[in-house]
């Protein structure tokens, strides 16, 4: 009786957070299923409305228009994890990951986020920089792309 307890009690605690809803056929896990969701391929962390699409895109502002800084974005991001903190719809834990993945974006004019790789090592670093200085020769590295707009976590530099 006592492995079965603690069977039930492991599976409770690898279920997602009370906050976040498992939605079967989900590819992008942003809690809107595939065959509803307008948008299925939104990056992991990003806040989603209803259609499953960003609500501060990360390429450009509701109107359209690009982000004029990091900061308007991130700005963005705090005011909707608030708004959705104080209604309930994101747990604490699920709040500070989109946010610390908002900080660490190329969100905004003139960012790219830059995988630097190194021989013989299979994970990259990802580094938030101006898209000039994404350059193999600047950063002494052996192997450099510049990965556009995004964030940093997860880590998209992996082999």
């Amino acid at each position: 009786m006592r492995t079965l307890a603690r069977l039930v009690l492991a599976l409770l605690l690898a279920a997602p957070l009370a906050g976040a809803q498992t939605v079967r056929d989900d590819l992008d896990q942003d809690g809107v299923a595939d065959d509803a969701d307008a948008c299925p391929d939104t990056p992991a962390f990003d806040l989603v409305d209803a259609a499953g699409c960003s609500v501060c895109d990360c390429e450009a502002t509701a109107s359209g228009a690009p982000w004029s800084s990091r900061g308007d974005y991130v700005r963005c991001v705090v005011g909707t994890v608030r708004e959705r903190r104080i209604d309930g719809t994101i747990t604490r834990k699920e709040a500070r990951a989109t946010l610390r993945a908002a900080r660490s974006s190329a969100c905004g004019e003139h960012l790219v986020r830059c995988c630097v790789m190194f021989d013989g090592q299979d994970e990259g670093m990802c580094r938030v920089m101006d898209e000039l200085r994404c350059d193999a020769g600047i950063l002494r590295a052996n192997e450099v792309t510049d990965l556009g707009a995004g964030s940093c976590l997860p880590n998209p530099c992996v082999r």
